[in-house]
């Protein structure tokens, strides 16, 4: 069977720079639909997490990305968490759709982390981060 997009979804897509193929609804899936996106990511997560992949690769448990705009942008926005551990361990995102930047907030009972910033989000994506990680 055939799907077609509505006109009004794909101008919804094309205003945001999203194609309809490359869409992404989770986290885990930004990876292979946007890697300008999740490099972005990559470049502001530190050291000491790059091999933590609910962090650095987003393949954590996850629900659906929202979009946002901020500054004329368009982000991605979320959190993931550690995979059958999410109490007390999430990781929220603001990734822009063009990859330009990113920030995030990590919050980890696990890692020992109350509350560490990547990136350098100033006080609107600070306002949006810690409201994620408190959802």
């Amino acid at each position: 069977m055939r799907s077609a997009l509505s006109p009004a979804l794909a101008a919804v897509l094309l205003l945001t720079g999203i194609s309809a193929a490359g869409a992404q609804n989770y986290p885990y899936e930004i990876a292979k639909a946007n890697p300008a996106a999740m490099a972005a990511w990559r470049r502001i997560v530190p050291a000491d997490y790059r091999k933590q992949a609910w962090i650095a690769a987003l393949e954590g448990t996850a629900g659906p990305l929202e979009r946002v705009s901020m500054r004329g942008k368009v982000f991605l926005y979320g959190k993931t968490c550690i995979p059958h551990d999410c109490g007390g361990n999430f990781a929220a995102f603001l990734i822009a759709v063009d990859g330009a930047e990113a920030s995030g907030l990590l919050a980890s009972q696990t890692l020992g982390v109350g509350h560490r910033y990547f990136g350098a989000p100033d006080a609107e994506a600070r306002g949006l981060l810690e409201r994620k990680i408190r959802e």
